[in-house]
């Protein structure tokens, strides 16, 4: 059986005020054509699906389209979303109404039956080339507090695994989830934050280690996580912030048989550039508007194609017009500026949390919390602490997101 697996669509984002529409749209295309190509019987794609709880319209059209195609142009393709914490569950569900029972599974929250967990809902049998069964899914989505009942995650965990093995009955066994589990790499300057800590924060030795495999989704760096089975984040499809300009963005192909699981990568062609300015590294002022008024950034066939911009200019005080001279430098140019940053010597930024001279958006939650902590308290917060904070990051962002 071939599973693709992907991840954090974010479907509907804006960067600093940029569109995204045509970056998904190629995305999609792409995937749908490769799903054809690989021959693939699933397609498991691990929360975020939306950039927020209430996306546009657009964005749930864009979702739904592709749903539509994906079954006409796989006729045995499976596909199963679970939900992340930028997505409203309810939300995510609503198509599942229309399609009924079938070949889409949307799992936005944990289902319950009268307090306990719904197997029906959260086990799902997989088809393989013949059409008899070949492995069982637990679709376990983004877990709130309010979500885990009596217990904590890891005993969620346990408690779903242990039911999908009994009713897998020797068949292989694939876990999903939207978390951070310890060790995996956290793109730490996104526009949008990736929550760490609290209930997300889990080791993985979390996942059941007779799963064959383990989808997550919520990091935006395609990766593989140390453990006893073959733990993957499948990642974005593109750069949702300049911090992850670098990243190889890609989706897991996972071949499962009876011996185990193989895993290829196939990266995803990267649609508009993300350029940091100058290239070189943080110039003066003058040097910097000069470079970019002069600078030839080409002829994108299409506005989705033009190139993100990241300017950093090298200052040695606060200075007034930076913003607009920069603006006037690219005026009439096929760019789109994401950010301006103004970088300070490095003794202007020595002394803790009051001496940090970079923009706001680019300063973590769990971070600022930490070094005030450290500042009033003389010592880092403790993990009890620091878990309380992360859910009322975790609460207070859905509360935005709504």
């Amino acid at each position: 059986m071939r599973l693709v697996h992907t991840s954090d669509w974010h479907i509907g984002q804006e960067l600093h005020g940029h569109g995204r529409e045509e970056e998904h749209d190629a995305f999609l295309i792409w995937l749908l054509d490769r799903l054809v190509e690989l021959g693939a019987h699933v397609l498991v794609v691990t929360g975020d699906i939306y950039d927020v709880a209430n996306p546009p319209v657009s964005a749930m059209a864009r979702f739904y389209r592709f749903l539509r195609d994906a079954l006409a142009r796989c006729p045995a393709l499976q596909i199963i979303v679970v939900g992340g914490n930028h997505d409203s569950a309810a939300r995510l569900n609503l198509p599942g109404a229309l399609l009924g029972e079938g070949r889409v599974h949307l799992v936005g929250q944990i289902p319950r039956l009268n307090g306990e967990l719904d197997f029906d809902a959260l086990l799902i049998p997989l088809a393989g080339d013949d059409a008899a069964p070949a492995a069982l899914l637990c679709a376990v989505p983004y877990c709130r507090p309010g979500d885990l009942g009596r217990g904590d995650l890891a005993e969620l965990y346990a408690e779903v695994a242990t039911a999908a093995h009994a009713r897998a009955e020797g068949l292989p066994v694939v876990l999903t989830g939207h978390l951070h589990v310890s060790g995996g790499d956290v793109s730490v300057d996104s526009e949008r934050r990736i929550v760490v800590g609290g209930e997300e924060a889990q080791a993985a030795t979390l996942f059941d280690a007779r799963a064959t495999y383990v989808a997550l989704g919520h990091l935006h760096r395609p990766q593989t996580i140390d453990g006893e089975t073959l733990i993957r984040y499948a990642g974005s499809p593109l750069p949702l912030s300049v911090a992850e300009r670098d990243y190889r963005h890609s989706i897991s192909v996972i071949d499962i048989g009876s011996d185990g699981s193989t895993l290829s990568v196939l990266e995803i062609p990267r649609h508009a550039p993300f350029l940091s300015f100058p290239p070189d590294g943080p110039k003066p002022l003058d040097d910097v508007a000069l470079a970019l008024a002069a600078f030839d950034f080409g002829e994108p066939e299409t506005p989705g194609r033009q190139p993100f911009v990241e300017v950093s200019v090298a200052l040695d005080r606060p200075q007034p017009g930076v913003t607009s001279r920069i603006h006037a430098a690219i005026e009439g140019k096929p760019v789109r500026l994401t950010r301006i940053r103004s970088v300070y010597p490095e003794a202007a930024t020595q002394g803790g949390l009051s001496g940090q001279a970079d923009a706001l958006d680019g300063l973590e939650p769990g971070t600022v919390f930490a070094s005030l902590h450290a500042d009033k308290h003389g010592a880092a917060p403790d993990s009890a602490v620091s878990r309380a904070f992360a859910e009322l990051v975790i609460a207070v962002q859905a509360e935005i997101d709504a």
